[in-house]
């Protein structure tokens, strides 16, 4: 096991998520890049677009591996994250996880969900067939959607737009380069 401070480069290296955008949800690697360079003169690698205007959870739950998927599932139900980041956007990101090929990332999307507000009771069984867990899918989008008012703010960095919703293009750009590799992890 091994524990070492956050970098934008490392986690750009390895895939591995830094502890700040596990907290700060909301931000892009640019944003986390920007804090380290000031604060510890740690040098910010070369970005690319999306990495600059994203944040790096929704690239991560979205685009990533199966560990970095599970990661963020995790993440979004963390009552510390939440008193960090607001969390209104969460719910559409968890509902794609509870779809997710790995049941394990079904079960930590689930788990974080009943963690939220008004997400409680949802009645949600990761290891049914395809079909159920789009219905468990659209369950979620449909409470989430239920709840947004004319006070939902918009955020692009978390690909919510002007209306409140997600900006379904972006979102399902991100989702066609999910990195779908078998992962083992050691520990």
């Amino acid at each position: 096991h091994q524990v070492d401070s956050p970098t934008v480069a490392a986690s750009l290296e390895t895939g591995r998520p830094n502890a700040c955008n596990q907290c700060h949800l909301d931000k892009p690697l640019a944003w986390t890049s920007q804090y380290l360079s000031d604060w510890y003169s740690i040098a910010s690698p070369e970005l690319s677009e999306d990495e600059q205007s994203i944040a790096a959870s929704v690239i991560w739950a979205l685009s990533g591996d199966a560990a970095q998927r599970a990661l963020m599932a995790w993440s979004f139900g963390w009552r510390e994250a939440h008193e960090t980041t607001e969390t209104d956007w969460i719910v559409p990101y968890l509902a794609q996880l509870l779809e997710d090929p790995y049941p394990v990332i079904r079960l930590i999307a689930e788990q974080s969900l009943r963690a939220m507000e008004d997400y409680e009771m949802v009645s949600y069984n990761f290891w049914v067939s395809t079909s159920r867990l789009a219905a468990g899918k659209s369950r979620v989008v449909e409470i989430w959607e239920n709840r947004l008012s004319e006070h939902s703010q918009s955020n692009p960095l978390v690909l919510i737009g002007e209306d409140g919703k997600v900006m379904t293009d972006m979102f399902e750009r991100l989702l066609k380069n999910r990195d779908d590799r078998p992962v083992s992890l050691a520990e």
